[in-house]
């Protein structure tokens, strides 16, 4: 079968444990893991996971990491998987092994040194990162959204903000925001900022919500390019009776300490710039042993997953240059392109253990979801309605099938049962905890 002995069960890496990389471990892990036909590794540089969609509401408080975190440690116990804590560094094709970075504890002292995990099948799905295009001033001066810690230090440094200027010496002056980017992370951060300055007024703070300036900055015509035209004119509205300005057709020049300078000459004033305008795979996926990438590092995959002249390589998720269908198109670095690419690459793997083929990987659409603060979402149906049709739904029920996108995906992860022990959990917190996080 492999460079493993046939008296040994075969390794099957994945390395990246966010939700593509998760949901294979764990698929894996309740099934050939469990029944002992292979051994499943799950590899990754932090020990806990947090649904990547769901980053805003760290942002802004509205979720708490500590009671939504998935350990990997005990869910892997769990779960018919073992978890090695450490962010990969290399890769040796030959000898079928990745190379893992040694780990420093908090005050530099070496915890464990750079080690080899062997495997026979390898599934790389590390995600994504921001992407400034090389902007200028974009590293030195805005904030980002693509990890849990840069959305708590996003979180913490609104809340400083909030506290100075409403009780601190530049009380009286007004709060402003950029978002660059008007896609679904950046309509959904700025609608979920807007509802957290209202909620902390209503705490006792003294900025109201007439001193806080929020800017959504999109290069486009429209926010939302990748939804039907109609959701994006529903989501523009439903952001500007917000008080939110929506700018479209402006390209950002340069992001400087207090804004954004457009190409056109205008500027956005800000205390915050977040950049949420693309994103891009780790550059040094560019250097791995000479797997082949695209201009974005995202490494090149055909209809069955695997990296360009491999057998044994896989990549999901947004770490991957994945065809859609026939076409000359990359699949979109989004959350649903990841599950159905972890689930297909599950039964895919069980079935080569098996001695079975499987047809091709296909992306079946399933729409776009973008909540639009506490109450009220805006979604297209392409599962229902065709992925063609200018169809959207909106308001409560719609927040109703955006919030029901997270139960799946806890469900996936921890079987529908104690995903629904879960939700009764969080419906219970609400009740004695403050809406948002304020600490």
């Amino acid at each position: 079968m492999s460079s493993t002995s046939k008296s040994k069960r075969p390794r099957i890496v994945v390395v990246g444990g966010g939700a593509g990389g998760l949901e294979l471990a764990t698929r894996l892990g309740r099934t050939v893991g469990a029944r002992r036909e292979a051994k499943i590794v799950l590899v990754d540089g932090s020990p806990t996971h947090i649904w990547k969609p769901l980053l805003h509401e760290v942002a802004t408080g509205a979720l708490n990491t500590g009671e939504d975190e998935v350990n990997y440690f005990a869910h892997g116990y769990r779960n018919g998987y073992e978890f090695e804590f450490g962010y990969m560094e290399g890769l040796d094709r030959a000898r079928q092994v990745v190379r893992v970075a040694p780990i420093h504890g908090s005050d530099g002292t070496l915890l464990s040194p750079a080690r080899e995990i062997p495997y026979d099948w390898l599934v790389l799905a590390v995600g994504s990162q921001a992407n400034d295009f090389g902007t200028a001033g974009v590293a030195e001066h805005a904030m980002f959204l693509n990890t849990p810690t840069d959305a708590e230090k996003l979180r913490r440094r609104i809340l400083e903000l909030a506290f100075a200027i409403s009780t601190g010496a530049d009380s009286g002056r007004r709060l402003g925001m950029a978002i660059v980017g008007g896609g679904a992370t950046g309509v959904e951060l700025a609608a979920e900022l807007n509802h957290t300055m209202r909620e902390l007024h209503q705490y006792g703070s003294r900025l109201s919500t007439d001193r806080v300036e929020i800017s959504v900055i999109e290069g486009a015509d429209r926010i939302l390019v990748a939804a039907p035209p109609s959701l994006s004119q529903y989501a523009e509205e439903q952001l500007e009776r917000r008080q939110i300005r929506v700018l479209t057709n402006s390209r950002v020049a340069a992001v400087t300490a207090d804004g954004v300078e457009l190409a056109d000459g205008r500027r956005v004033p800000a205390d915050v710039t977040v950049w949420a305008a693309g994103v891009k795979a780790p550059a040094w996926l560019a250097e791995l042993d000479g797997l082949a990438v695209n201009r974005v590092n995202q490494l090149k995959v055909g209809k069955d997953l695997l990296c360009e002249g491999e057998t044994r390589v896989f990549a999901i998720g947004d770490c991957a240059a994945a065809p859609d269908g026939d076409s000359e198109r990359t699949l979109s670095a989004t959350a649903q392109v990841a599950h159905q690419e972890a689930k297909w690459l599950a039964g895919s793997i069980t079935a080569k253990l098996r001695g079975k083929e499987v047809a091709p990987f296909v992306f079946k659409p399933q729409g776009m979801m973008v909540s639009l603060g506490k109450h009220t979402a805006v979604g297209s149906l392409a599962s229902v309605v065709g992925p063609k049709r200018d169809y959207h739904v909106e308001g409560l029920g719609a927040k109703m099938i955006y919030a029901s996108l997270y139960r799946m995906h806890q469900a996936v992860v921890h079987g529908w049962a104690l995903a629904a022990l879960l939700y009764c959990g969080d419906k219970l917190r609400r009740v004695a905890r403050p809406a948002l996080k304020l600490h």
